[in-house]
């Protein structure tokens, strides 16, 4: 199934011309791709994006293998690391042996728990081994205090993806709650055998998680920072919450008995500590273990992977399972990534395109800085702000200076599922032990070899891996032009989360402050409610409605995105067009390609209630119906569903008779 890169690469065949431009951009610029792409079995959704990734995956199993070859690979180097979790993690027989022996260890611990008071340590040891009940615990940097690294508390728990697959009485999440019901009723099966009360059980840990929704922030809720930052400190958390034995937890994790954290949603957490107390022992046990079984079952025998797969069919409409080794290269991924990293750059990865993207980079901020310095909205306080807020903008391209270090983690060929709590423990351990330092500036979050991009606001900076540095995102062999729309949306996209409706709120510095005169903040969102209502009157296949509070901030990103490239590309002159369109024809044209693909109903569901990113064909053309530059290159009269005739660009103004 490897892609190649030609396969990737834009061309006309992509094109459906039976579709007028000011119609449905989206399908003029992808119907032929999507025709000649239909969604692979093992996938739930397919496009552009995903057939990258997988040729990334590809390239990454040729490193893995030869790695697995590489037996006397030096000790703790990223080729022994890599290559002793492919050999474990391939090594079906033994895997097939041992069943549900690795984690019997665990459960035995779970059942051994004789009080609430025994939690605390419960689930540190959980928490270590990669399985965070009840809640996440991690490291921020403190949003208020960008120099300092702090403990976080977060909402979770959950077995389904969000509050209201527990909630919404609708026939979809029915029917996922009684998939979730029957996967969790077969985990305990797989675990004691049959027996008649496995079902009874099993809807109580239910009626558990729906608790904990209950009090669960919604994803359009969390977007906003200052709904999820809370000081605390541990003598307010045990305070606050006593049912947990936080101090045990905390020294099992080798933290200090005084230490600052985010409390970041305090309501569920207030929650949470009297549902476990409140909870019969026995269904509070049957949770902790189903949460384990169930963030298990990938790396166990054939049984449990089955089972797995069966309960991500029902949420995604997948039709088949993906082979061993991508599964095995994906949990590798965020564990011991920067190892693989490492070998992917080094035979991967040409030098020149960093030093591309970047010219690309300072010519899409120098576009945005004049912008500021002319938008009519912004009075001159803020402007001065937003303005070193852009100047101190940082960006980080391919690969890190320095690659993490595992030093101390043990992989060997021994046991997948060992290598993965080692792999985990070690994690948590790095994360940890930043608490009350200050930030790493040469740290990433994205490994290497990730086909995506990220803008962090309490850096205020953005990396672009390797990953998504090659077609259809980047093609040297393509006019600059076409970058512009591919990459250099990209990055426009990205630099602009840093002004959209919260990462505006962060400062220069990446402290979340309000910098904003009253009258600026008010223009501001006089042009996000306009985006709003565009947002609110779309409909996606099946006519189901969009959250324009989830969607806002991508929303925003996309337009200024495309904005901020388009006239980079002009400035720059970066012609000639391609295969009979103009420079700026093939500009809106690479755009639209990068989001050409398909989605089985199913995962259109569940992103449309847990993604932040709106639909393929929205990201095309509500997008472009807010950039007048597209209606130039396409010529449009006037009368055209797409022709942006009242276009609303936050950081570009809006048209006079709006204002």
């Amino acid at each position: 199934m490897a892609e190649s890169l030609r396969d990737l690469r834009f061309s006309s065949s992509d094109l459906n011309r039976e579709v007028a431009p000011g119609d449905d951009f989206y399908e003029f610029a992808n119907g032929g791709w999507c025709r000649a792409n239909p969604i692979p079995e093992d996938y739930s959704r397919w496009g552009t994006f995903m057939a990258l990734d997988r040729k990334n995956q590809e390239q990454l199993r040729e490193l893995l293998e030869e790695a697995q070859e590489s037996v006397d690979a030096p000790p703790g180097s990223p080729c022994q690391l890599v290559g002793d979790w492919y050999a474990a993690a391939m090594n079906e027989a033994a895997i097939e042996a041992a069943g549900w022996q690795p984690v019997r260890s665990l459960l035995e611990a779970i059942e051994a728990a004789d009080s609430v008071s025994a939690l605390g340590t419960l689930c540190a040891t959980l928490e270590a081994a990669g399985i965070q009940p009840f809640f996440e615990l991690g490291v921020q940097q403190d949003a208020r205090d960008s120099q300092r690294m702090i403990g976080v508390l977060y909402q979770g728990g959950l077995g389904l993806p969000e509050r209201e697959y527990y909630l919404d009485p609708e026939p979809f999440f029915e029917n996922a709650r009684a998939a979730y019901l029957r996967f969790l009723i077969r985990l305990l099966e797989l675990w004691r055998g049959p027996d008649s009360g496995h079902e009874g059980l099993a809807r109580q840990v239910i009626g558990f998680e729906r608790e904990l929704a209950l009090v669960s922030m919604t994803p359009s809720e969390q977007r906003d920072p200052h709904a999820i930052y809370h000081p605390w400190t541990v003598a307010g958390l045990v305070s606050e919450v006593p049912e947990v034995a936080w101090h045990n937890l905390f020294s099992a994790h080798r933290l200090p008995a005084e230490f600052p954290l985010n409390l970041a949603q305090p309501a569920f957490f207030r929650r949470m500590g009297r549902l476990v107390v409140e909870t019969e022992p026995r269904v509070l046990k049957a949770y902790l273990s189903l949460r384990l079984l169930s963030a298990a079952s990938p790396l166990l025998s054939s049984a449990w992977v089955e089972n797995h797969f069966a309960w991500v069919q029902a949420l995604t409409g997948a039709k088949t399972l993906q082979p061993r080794w991508l599964r095995v290269a994906r949990a590798l991924d965020p564990l011991i990534g920067f190892a693989l990293g490492q070998l992917y750059v080094k035979r991967y990865f040409p030098a020149a395109s960093r030093d591309r993207t970047r010219r690309i980079f300072e010519n899409v901020r120098a576009t945005f800085r004049d912008r500021m310095e002319h938008l009519s909205w912004m009075s001159p306080p803020t402007r001065q702000r937003a303005l070193e807020k852009l100047d101190r903008m940082t960006t980080r391209i391919g690969y890190p200076d320095r690659f993490r270090d595992y030093e101390g983690l043990v992989i060997d060929r021994r046991s997948y599922w060992g290598n993965a709590v080692r792999a985990a423990s070690h994690a948590l351990g790095y994360d940890l032990s930043k608490i009350g330092q200050t930030p790493d500036p040469e740290e990433w979050f994205m490994t290497p070899q990730t086909v995506n991009a990220y803008y962090h606001p309490s850096r205020n900076e953005m990396v672009f891996p390797a990953g998504i540095l090659q077609p259809p995102f980047f093609d040297p062999d393509m006019p600059e032009a076409y970058n512009y729309g591919a990459i250099g949306a990209v990055i426009g996209h990205e630099m602009t989360h840093g002004f959209d409706d919260q990462g505006r709120k962060y400062d220069a510095l990446g402290n979340l402050v309000d910098w904003w005169t009253g009258e600026d903040e008010n223009g501001f969102r006089f042009r996000i409610e306009r985006l709003r209502d565009q947002l609110a009157g779309v409909r996606v296949e099946g006519g189901h409605p969009l959250n324009p509070e989830l969607l806002m901030g991508e929303f925003i990103a996309d337009i200024g995105g495309v904005s901020l490239a388009f006239e980079a590309m002009q400035r720059a002159g970066a012609g000639p067009g391609f295969g009979g369109f103009s420079e700026e024809q093939l500009f809106f044209l690479a755009f639209a390609h990068l989001w050409a693909g398909e989605v089985r109903q199913d995962a259109q569901r569940l992103l449309l209630a847990t993604d932040p990113h709106p639909p393929a064909v929205v990201r095309v053309n509500q997008t472009l119906k807010n950039i007048p530059a597209f209606g130039r290159a396409f010529a449009l009269g006037g009368g055209e569903p797409l022709y942006p005739d009242c276009p609303v660009d936050p950081w570009g103004g809006v048209p006079a008779d709006a204002a």
